[in-house]
């Protein structure tokens, strides 16, 4: 006897065989039992999920000499002929190659003539979709209105392409996709019944590659297991299906969470050798990661639909939530852009080390200061106080300038003047300006209004030079004193001119003098701390305040609610990097008040914001040209220059 492929051996012959498919067979035995029975049955649905079994089975019920039933007998001559593929008034027709409206016509003539062996006529029309529309014109009257004799049974894998003259004439059952549980629990029944010896990874990798269709994952199933040798491993079923097994997904997710590069170029070093789909494998990360998420929004929402529940929940607790986010978030992006990498492996190489290098935490962006080793050693010390960009710039100065022995106040206040001088030196920028201006003059004809011209130019750059001395980036509001004085005895970071308390709490030990040089001030000197990220932006909404050893941060309820030991230990690392390791931090909700470091910010920002918009309306050249061309300003375009200081230090 010939070899019967598992796909027709395992067909299911009754309804009890049907898997995942319960909705409509509840729907079924119910009409059969109250012989409640339509004409019309439309089953849609995608491929191998069982739409022409139910049709047969459900003319097996029809026809059965016990009668009608939803549990035929499968022994009378009617049940075997049926299943045997001769019944004489079972009537199997192939729509895709039978569209034409002179078959449909034969179909519609042979419809009067009664049943030759059994109860009913059963019309089983497979992929009905695919009838031109002369054909089901030809086809409705009869289909509404058939004989008693006849049943009409249809199949269809797109239903949107029927018309609604047809939808309307049937019941309509979708069939549902199968799960990968459905699809590997009826695998292990078949093999165990085949005497098969399989791997359980194995079943998921072939209920995975199925995407739920039973029929696909049987002959798959009789694939893998000739190449196997009658037998289903893990490694040969991923082999066969060009994808890796789960085994390796943990592998690579592992050395992600571990922050293991050199395991994770060795992982997938080891499996380029089979060839992969790499944007299968970015699918499965994709889906691991969704579940992880749902995990840690929702726990205990982890299915097993992947055979891997356990791991979902193991990585649900390691992983944070940003780290999650991150990793789908670029494997998404790399599978998009993996059609356009010029190696599908470099694509997707290139998309875990993203994930890696890109983690957040201060830690990660150690790697791309270490790798400029080409550079010379003089640039080096420059990038070790990354975290802090303010300090850093009053630090770069002073450091190549041979004088020692200057005092440390004048070492100080040096690169805050310099800063504040920028504008008005002449070596930067004003001297390459004059030196095309003299010849100017002497080549146009017109030589009153030219003059008046420059004249106001020139009012225009001494304003904009008088605004950035008497406004510096750093101060919190314009100044109406004389700045010099008040620039050199400032910090060297931001000198704040404005005294204001230090802290919001009126604790002894947090309050104190803003202009005191050295000392540190909350809301002012936050940002030398190097505090990024989230737990930067959370701890910049808060009050802080020094008993000790112990630093008390105040954050409002809407901002502590955010905050976690993550970030709780980043802030903490900052604060023992400035004042010492034996610092400790407790945080507590309630008001911090006015003198938050974002407060203070948001303050600085509206005074610069304001001196800007004063000092264009107020501006001759500005004013001129409003008079004379009937022009307005626009006032909400106007911004403050607060970049220009800080691309001059760079």
């Amino acid at each position: 006897m010939s070899y019967q492929v598992l796909a027709r051996k395992w067909r299911p012959r009754t309804f009890e065989d049907m898997v995942g498919q319960e909705h409509v067979l509840q729907a079924l035995i119910h009409a059969l039992e109250s012989q409640r029975l339509h004409h019309a049955y439309l089953f849609t649905g995608t491929r191998g999920v069982g739409k022409t079994t139910i049709g047969r089975l459900l003319a097996r019920c029809l026809n059965c000499e016990t009668g009608v039933t939803p549990n035929p007998c499968g022994e009378c001559s009617s049940c075997q002929e049926i299943q045997e593929g001769r019944f004489v008034d079972l009537i199997e027709i192939d729509a895709a190659s039978r569209t034409g409206v002179d078959d449909m016509r034969e179909l519609t003539d042979n419809v009067q003539y009664a049943p030759t062996r059994g109860r009913y006529k059963v019309y089983l029309i497979d992929e009905v979709h695919m009838l031109t529309n002369q054909s089901f014109n030809a086809f409705l009257k009869t289909l509404e209105e058939p004989p008693e004799h006849v049943k009409f049974l249809l199949a269809t894998t797109d239903p949107q392409k029927l018309p609604v003259t047809v939808l309307s004439r049937c019941l309509q059952f979708n069939l549902k996709r199968m799960t990968p549980e459905h699809i590997a629990g009826h695998l292990r029944h078949v093999l165990g019944a085949e005497e098969i010896p399989f791997e359980e990874p194995a079943l998921w990798l072939l209920a995975r590659a199925a995407d739920g269709s039973m029929r696909d994952a049987l002959s798959l199933t009789d694939q893998a297991i000739a190449f196997g040798n009658q037998k289903l491993s893990a490694s040969d079923v991923s082999n066969m299906l060009g994808t890796i097994d789960q085994r390796d997904i943990e592998r690579i997710v592992d050395a992600l969470v571990e922050g293991d590069g050199p395991a994770l170029l060795s992982e997938i070093s080891r499996i380029s050798d089979f060839a992969p789909d790499y944007s299968v494998i970015l699918a499965d990360l994709l889906s691991l990661f969704h579940r992880v998420t749902m995990e840690q929004v929702v726990p205990g929402s982890a299915d097993n639909a992947l055979g891997d529940a356990e791991q979902v929940q193991a990585l649900a607790r390691k992983l944070s939530a940003e780290d999650a986010q991150l990793f789908y978030q670029s494997a998404l992006i790399g599978r998009k852009d993996l059609t356009i990498t010029p190696d599908a492996r470099m694509g997707f190489e290139m998309t875990l080390l993203r994930m890696l290098a890109f983690r957040p935490g201060a830690d990660r962006r150690e790697p791309p200061a270490l790798s400029s080793g080409g550079q010379s050693s003089a640039s080096e010390p420059r990038d070790e106080p990354d975290p802090a960009p303010t300090p850093q710039v009053a630090q770069k100065q002073p450091e190549p300038q041979p004088e020692v022995s200057r005092p440390v106040a004048e070492v100080a206040a040096e690169p805050v003047q310099e800063a504040s001088e920028v504008p008005a030196q002449p070596e930067p920028e004003p001297t390459p300006e004059p030196e095309p201006e003299p010849e100017m003059p002497a080549a146009p004809p017109v030589s009153d209004e030219d003059a008046s011209w420059l004249a106001s130019l020139d009012a225009q750059a001494e304003a904009a030079g008088e605004y950035e001395e008497s406004y510096p980036l750093s101060d919190e509001a314009p100044v109406t004193e004389e700045p010099a004085p008040e620039v050199a005895a400032e910090p060297v970071d931001q000198p704040a001119p404005a005294p204001e308390p230090a802290f919001a709490e009126p604790e002894p030990a947090a309050q104190a003098v803003p202009g005191a040089e050295g000392e540190f001030v909350w809301h002012r000197d936050f940002r030398s701390l190097g505090i990024v990220g989230m737990p930067g932006n959370l701890a910049s909404h808060g009050a802080m305040s020094r008993d000790g050893d112990v630093i008390t941060l105040t954050i409002d309820e809407g901002h502590a609610r955010l905050l976690n030991s993550r970030h709780e230990e980043k802030i903490l690392a900052a604060l023992r990097n400035r004042f010492g390791d034996s610092i400790q931090l407790r945080t507590a909700q309630g008001d911090p008040g006015p003198h938050t470091p974002a407060a203070y910010e948001e303050r600085q920002r509206k005074a610069r914001q304001e001196a800007a918009e004063a000092s264009i309306r107020q501006d001759p050249v500005v004013k001129s040209i409003v008079e004379r061309f009937e022009a307005r300003v626009v006032e909400e375009s106007i911004r403050p220059a607060e970049t220009r200081p800080e691309t001059s230090r760079r």
